[in-house]
């Protein structure tokens, strides 16, 4: 791939968490705990975001579910040309998680002001990671993550809803 950088001790690094999820989910399913470790390893967030994204910890956001309506997000940019990354904007991420953070005290409107300014600054695909994330629907983006959880030491998590195929019936005329 080009948008990964490899230094010499042989580990993927990534500008964006959605490339490194999408690196570690291409390989068979024998390689996908040891790629995710490869990246956790290079990026702190990682851990938190599985961690939140399926469930294994409850965190009240305080925001509406998915992406505001009013989020103007650009979506004919290329990956790696984001303004921002996830990565980068871990800290202010994190203030909505924490209950004791200033960001719990603000009213709903400058709350969501604010995760808007973040989900703006980031890629659309991160944006995309980041709302599934927040509304812990994290294996419905990546359905594969289900299959290693135990591995990762995750046993109780939120199992995604399993959608029912809809059935559309034909009217017969008399």
């Amino acid at each position: 791939m080009t948008d990964t950088i490899t230094d010499p001790s042989g580990k993927t690094k990534f500008r964006q968490i959605n490339e490194a999820f999408d690196w570690v989910f291409e390989a068979p399913k024998s390689e996908h705990v040891a790629r995710l470790k490869t990246v956790a390893a290079k990026n702190q967030t990682v851990v938190p975001f599985v961690r939140w994204g399926v469930g294994a910890e409850t965190i009240d956001w305080k925001l509406p579910f998915g992406i505001p309506e009013a989020t103007k997000l650009k979506n004919d940019i290329p990956d790696d040309m984001g303004e921002s990354t996830l990565t980068l904007e871990f800290r202010r991420i994190k203030s909505f998680t924490d209950p004791s953070s200033n960001m719990a005290n603000l009213p709903e409107w400058k709350r969501e002001m604010n995760w808007m300014s973040i989900i703006e600054g980031v890629h659309h695909k991160e944006a995309d990671f980041l709302t599934a994330v927040k509304d812990v629907e994290l294996l419905n983006l990546y359905p594969k993550l289900e299959g290693i959880l135990e591995d990762l030491g995750i046993t109780e998590y939120v199992k995604p809803k399993k959608k029912r195929k809809t059935v559309k019936v034909k009217k017969t005329a008399k």
